[in-house]
């Protein structure tokens, strides 16, 4: 067999003749060289193929070799190791690739289209055998941002969104959230809307796996109003869309996404509408119904909170039955709170408290008497009924919200008194300190 210094003198005297004055003639040449080297149809020893192919690879990256030849062999090489249908086992093609992206590594700025080339090569058999993370790990290792040529930004975005889609089907969610990142950074400059849609894709995906509902849930929503040609992945990708939008945590912005999910024209034939209807029409979910829902979710979707017994879905529809009851009384005791959602009182309370301070809900909290008071559900001019009412009857109490809010002005006067006194007192010490020292004096 010979040895990578002859196939290097065999290499640079092949590329001297003439005959070679195309790119064409170039790549046929280099072709025939390793199909005679590797005497394809005689041969079946793989540990013999891989030792040709490690001696011609070596060759190539000889100093006496030009570069231009060193280029035209390896890309023959590459693309020798890249047909599937080749004779040469897959094996045989991944040890020559691992060994080639090793030599050329040395040498980034002289080989930068093969190291690409190989790169992806490998990652096409990885693929198929089914290793998606030594797969995305080979796309992650092209740096477009540190080679020297400028690439094009399509093709540089696509392999971005193939490293993530790689980094999911493989649960590495961290690793996947760090490869979109790079791909963010590109997606205004592409127009191909079926990149930018495989891109969206991944990017809901990934705020879906990291319970981002309701980011997920619009993102989902956006790319089933992309002009999808396939009917049953847009049924797919607004059913997701639903799902992220139920489990996202209750308030104004959940309901806007609902809303819009529940206008679409195929909402009606999803197997979850009805649970989507009764969320946006504002009515109480009932048990049986969480039940049916809950069946219809990922794994990923069904995981216990931090307590170890309740589920996100639990969550989201006991906020939501919140915000119904919110609109539906005035005042409602934690005790009958509770019994409504299936908690206790002390969970009723923190669930609410946390909704208010988080402002997605409007309320008053009165834990000597146990009692919320919503606010925010009713307009002025349900204030000023109450106060006719008032003026009208003295025989039925005036609604407990009147009542809050004539208690609320009150406090306030009484703060601002208080605050008027202070002031004249300290005016007083300022401009009479004497009399001030006496007065104060007489007093004690």
């Amino acid at each position: 067999m010979s040895s990578s210094g002859e196939l290097a003198a065999q290499l640079s005297a092949l590329f001297r003749s003439d005959k070679l004055d195309t790119a064409e003639s170039s790549a046929s040449a280099a072709t025939k060289f390793i199909t005679d080297k590797l005497n394809l149809h005689d041969s079946r020893d793989a540990e013999a193929q891989c030792r040709m192919l490690a001696n011609i690879i070596d060759a190539c990256v000889e100093e006496q070799v030009a570069q231009t030849v060193s280029t035209a062999v390896l890309s023959e090489v590459i693309t020798l190791m890249s047909e599937s249908a080749s004779e040469l086992s897959q094996d045989v093609r991944q040890t020559a690739l691992n060994h080639l992206l090793s030599k050329v590594q040395q040498r980034t700025s002289a080989f930068e289209s093969a190291i690409i080339e190989t790169r992806q090569a490998l990652a096409r058999i990885l693929i198929s055998d089914e290793k998606w993370e030594e797969a995305a790990r080979q796309l992650q290792g092209i740096r477009f941002e540190q080679l020297q040529r400028s690439y094009n930004t399509k093709q540089t975005f696509e392999v971005y969104v193939k490293t993530v889609e790689l980094f999911l089907q493989a649960d590495q969610l961290e690793q996947a959230a760090q490869a979109q990142g790079r791909a963010a950074a590109l997606v205004a400059h592409v127009t191909d809307i079926e990149l930018v849609n495989r891109y969206r894709l991944v990017q809901a995906r990934i705020n879906d796996l990291s319970q981002k509902y309701i980011d997920a849930a619009a993102a989902y929503h956006t790319i089933s109003q992309s002009g999808l040609k396939d009917a049953a992945k847009q049924t797919e990708i607004l059913e997701r869309a639903v799902k992220c939008a139920v489990l996202a945590s209750a308030g104004p912005q959940k309901m806007r996404v609902m809303t819009g999910l529940h206008r679409e024209k195929m909402a009606s034939s999803l197997r979850c509408f009805g649970f989507l209807e009764k969320m946006v029409l504002k009515r109480l979910i009932k048990p049986d119904e969480l039940q049916q829902f809950s069946e219809q979710l990922e794994d990923h979707q069904r995981s216990l909170l931090a307590d170890g017994k309740t589920t996100m879905l639990d969550h989201a529809v006991r906020e939501h039955n919140i915000f119904v009851l919110s609109s539906l009384y005035t005042n409602i005791k934690f005790e009958n709170l509770g019994r409504t959602l299936g908690v206790d009182a002390e969970d009723a309370e923190l669930m609410c408290a946390r909704m208010i301070a988080e402002n997605r809900m409007k309320g008053r909290i009165d834990q000597i008497d146990g009692v919320i008071t919503f606010e925010g559900a009713r307009e002025v001019k349900e204030v000023s009924a109450a106060i006719f009412l008032k003026s009208q009857t003295t025989a039925q109490p005036p609604p407990m919200h009147f009542r809050e809010s004539v208690a609320a002005r009150w406090d306030e006067r009484i703060v601002k008194l208080c605050t008027a006194v202070e002031e004249s007192v300290d005016l007083l010490i300022e401009r009479q300190p004497i009399y001030t020292k006496m007065l104060f004096r007489s007093a004690n």
